[in-house]
């Protein structure tokens, strides 16, 4: 799982067109814009095997929160494909880590909204038109590596906080922004 942050002024998005693995949204959710300020926006892109990794996803959201001092978190999930070493060993099965992405993706917002956390996510698999201002000074973008099933560490998590990253927000102004579902 990867997680990337970071913390905007403002953001706003609007589902445009959904691909092959889109979830139902209610009539007349397309082309609505959706507005947050202050908020923290969070790109989580999920993996073979992420599952085990929901509570510790939370925690780790829950402390960015906190560090960046966000009033809300909007959760933007998205299953990255198998490679296709994985495809070929048998080791994935598509439809079963759509459902695993669903339900890891459920499992964090439960946790976030359980602890208090004013929680916004995503209509999973639908491609979005999104703008945002990016926050300026230290923590405000962080990326997040975490992995159940390392061999390097026994399968523990391993995570790493305010690492510069690419943002996946920069040119938000785009027509088309990004498919939450590859």
């Amino acid at each position: 799982m990867l997680i990337q942050s970071s913390r905007c002024r403002t953001f706003e998005y609007a589902v445009t067109e959904p691909s092959a693995c889109a979830v139902g949204v209610a009539e007349g959710e397309v082309g609505t814009s959706h507005r947050f300020a202050e908020c923290l926006v969070v790109s989580i892109a999920l993996e073979h095997g992420d599952l085990v990794l929901g509570a510790a996803a939370a925690k780790i959201i829950r402390k960015l929160i906190a560090r960046t001092g966000a009033l809300a978190v909007v959760i933007d999930g998205y299953l990255r494909p198998p490679t296709r070493g994985e495809r070929t060993e048998g080791g994935t099965d598509l439809l079963t880590d759509l459902a695993d992405s669903l339900d890891l993706l459920a499992e964090v917002t439960e946790r976030l909204t359980h602890g208090g956390e004013n929680v916004h996510t995503l209509p999973f698999g639908w491609r979005t038109r999104a703008r945002a201002q990016m926050s300026d000074g230290a923590h405000t973008r962080h990326g997040i590596r975490l992995n159940a099933g390392d061999p390097g560490t026994g399968g523990g998590v391993v995570a790493a906080l305010d690492i510069p990253v690419v943002q996946r927000f920069r040119a938000m102004s785009a027509a088309a922004f990004s498919p939450t579902c590859a």
